[in-house]
């Protein structure tokens, strides 16, 4: 999903201002959807309004003038030729599992569940959130909508169950058994070991 495609389908939504935009890409629950930040959208405004896709409403509001950005013809027919295509599956960037893929036992385990509680703190709070969404009285959710706050919700509570599940093992010391076929985790050690002894010796 382009930054391009995102930007159409919020203002599918309603006409938007940019700082409108940038409002629903980063509000709490907007990581669970799309990743954009706020510098890329306007150069992307341009850019869509240079190629016919949408056009500016100007709008007074306060005595203070707005712009607005609405779909043209062309720019309905994009967004849902998008809606058609079949959805890239999603590519997932985490840098909790990717600590824990190169975690080893030369570091306490006490930090990983650290690491683990302030998950689940932000865990929690999305939770929270994401349940109170579709009856917050301000947020513009459609019946289709629904089926993906219910996989948000879905989501949140495996990883809460995940968690749960890590420092549990992680507090017990009974990690599920891996494979090293190579005696990887040996010579990772060996090596790390090795790496700061020679620094010492230095």
């Amino acid at each position: 999903m382009s930054i391009e495609q995102s930007i159409l389908a919020i203002l599918s939504f309603w006409p938007s201002t940019g700082y409108d935009i940038n409002s629903e890409v980063e509000h709490k629950a907007a990581g669970l959807y799309w990743g954009m930040s706020y510098g890329s959208i306007y150069p992307k405004l341009k850019k869509l309004e240079e190629e016919g896709f949408i056009y500016p409403i100007e709008q007074e509001e306060k005595g203070r003038k707005k712009k607005l950005y609405e779909l043209t013809p062309k720019g309905w027919e994009e967004f849902e030729n998008w809606l058609r295509l079949p959805p890239a599956y999603p590519k997932v960037k985490d840098e909790l599992l990717m600590k824990m893929s190169t975690w080893h036992e030369d570091i306490e385990s006490s930090i990983l569940i650290g690491h683990l509680l302030k998950r689940k703190e932000t865990t929690e709070d999305l939770l929270e959130f994401v349940k109170g969404w579709p009856t917050n009285g301000i947020s513009y959710i459609s019946n289709f909508g629904m089926l993906s706050i219910r996989y948000a919700e879905i989501r949140l509570e495996a990883e809460l169950k995940w968690i749960e599940e890590s420092i549990n093992a992680l507090e017990k010391n009974q990690l599920p058994k891996g494979q090293d076929p190579n005696k990887n985790t040996e010579k990772l050690l060996a090596r790390r070991r090795e790496a700061i002894q020679d620094e010492k010796g230095k």
